[in-house]
């Protein structure tokens, strides 16, 4: 797992080279899964199953062992494909969060001087247009979010319906990879 993170697609590159080998081993179904260390992998891969790599949904946990999830790895390869889209859409999301917070700030500092200062209603003109140009950034931002989180579609598996996430459905025998302390606590709790 070494420099999964170090350069760009990084992440991306080191699931490619762990579905190969569940691939050449046949690790593809829940009855041909197989623990990490007859998949040739490092102590680190079921470490890293608990953390980012796990949640990717790629790789199933099957009573201690592993096997491949091609359907998901298909949809994870095509959401990466469409992250290129992805970053640029964060980077307007952060200049248009600039724009809003410059012109907030000019509202507030314009509202302020016309108070405090100068009672001018040109000044009071500027103010309102300004205010009014910052309602217009937030209601497009609201709108751009909302394309975003449209073009991300909803994790795998979940319907937003009635705005509850249906619960997991696991293949026969999966476990679920606890990840957060205090489960991780419970189910040390729970084998003693």
């Amino acid at each position: 797992m070494e420099g999964m993170y170090g350069q760009p697609g990084g992440f991306r590159q080191r699931i490619e080279e762990i579905a190969a080998k569940f691939r050449e081993k046949g690790a593809t179904s829940a009855a041909n899964a197989m623990t990490a260390q007859e998949l040739g992998l490092p102590p680190r891969f079921e470490q890293a199953m608990g953390r980012r790599l796990g949640r990717t949904g790629v790789f199933v946990a099957v009573g201690g062992k592993y096997y491949l999830d091609e359907a998901r790895f298909q949809e994870f390869q095509q959401r990466w494909a469409s992250g290129g889209q992805m970053w640029a859409r964060r980077k307007n999301m952060v200049a248009l969060r600039m724009a809003r917070m410059v012109v907030g700030l000019s509202v507030v500092g314009l509202a302020l001087l016309n108070i405090l200062f100068i009672q001018n209603w040109n000044l009071r003109y500027v103010t309102v247009t300004l205010l009014v140009v910052w309602i217009a950034l937030t209601v497009y931002q609201m709108y751009y979010v909302s394309g975003m989180r449209r073009m991300m579609g909803p994790p795998p598996g979940a319907s937003f319906s009635g705005g509850r996430l249906p619960p997991l459905r696991r293949p026969p025998g999966a476990q679920a990879v606890l990840s957060t302390p205090s489960r991780l606590a419970a189910r040390g709790q729970a084998r003693r």
